[in-house]
């Protein structure tokens, strides 16, 4: 009697435990996988951390140092130009790409960037020669750059809402409305939380983070006819699941 009980409460007690080790080898990949940054400034309840773990963990973007990722800095052009040369796979540099800028040194870190994003139409100097790799680039340039490469890399950004008229709408640019209108109805950027848009306020890391982020998540590829030169091919299309919430302001999701 006694040995029938305790070999009944030895097989429940088995199978609570057989049942936890599933749960536990289940969750186990999700635990892995959520390991934390290794940035300082960077904060599981900020707005911008599943952005900037994105990002991260695709080699899009790096810290300003090893433990620092500097959320609020402004973006220079030049570090703009060099995350959509990560984006694009870092591709080689033929020798028929010349470097039309007179203030893009060779041998600087973002040259191979700048030149050949040039070369792809992507971005445009200021028409005396230079690019100003130093200056911040506005929430509006930086739409335009991704905009660019978007059309550049044959693809697309499906509507997933309607269009809303920023409170500052006659402060954009002609230039810069159809790209943001299209990012805006793609679910990669936002307006403020006072209902603008804020096109000269200079992009933030955080905010670049959060673009990139959005866009790889939401941007489809279009069928190519005609490959794009030296055998650079547009990024794999991501699964487009249904758009998670909003965050409260700045680029929530990102010339």
């Amino acid at each position: 009697m006694i040995t029938k009980f305790l070999s009944r409460k030895t097989t429940k007690t088995t199978l609570v435990i057989l049942i936890l080790f599933g749960l536990l080898l289940t969750l186990l990949p999700n635990v892995i996988s959520a390991s934390p940054l290794p940035f300082t400034d960077v904060d599981p309840a900020d707005w911008f951390y599943e952005q900037v773990r994105d990002v991260f963990e695709q080699g899009l973007m790096r810290g300003t140092d090893d433990m620092t990722f500097s959320p609020d800095m402004s973006v220079t052009r030049a570090m703009a130009v060099q995350v959509i040369f990560n984006l694009n796979g870092e591709p080689g540099m033929p020798s028929w790409i010349t470097n039309p800028f007179t203030d893009v040194a060779e041998g600087a870190w973002y040259h191979d960037a700048v030149v050949w994003a040039a070369a792809q139409d992507i971005v445009r100097g200021f028409g005396d020669g230079t690019f100003a790799p130093g200056d911040y680039i506005t929430r509006a340039h930086l739409t335009i750059m991704l905009n660019r490469y978007a059309d550049f890399a044959s693809l697309t950004l499906p509507p997933r809402r309607d269009s809303q008229p920023f409170t500052d709408y006659m402060d954009i640019r002609n230039y810069a409305k159809e790209a943001i209108d299209r990012f805006f109805r793609g679910m990669v950027i936002n307006g403020r939380p006072d209902g603008s848009f804020d096109p000269q306020g200079n992009a933030t890391r955080a905010e670049l983070a959060t673009m990139l982020s959005q866009f790889v998540r939401y941007s489809e590829s279009i069928a190519v006819v005609t490959p794009p030169p030296y055998g650079v091919f547009p990024p794999s299309p991501m699964p487009s699941p249904e758009p998670p919430p909003m965050p409260e302001y700045g680029f929530p999701h990102l010339d």
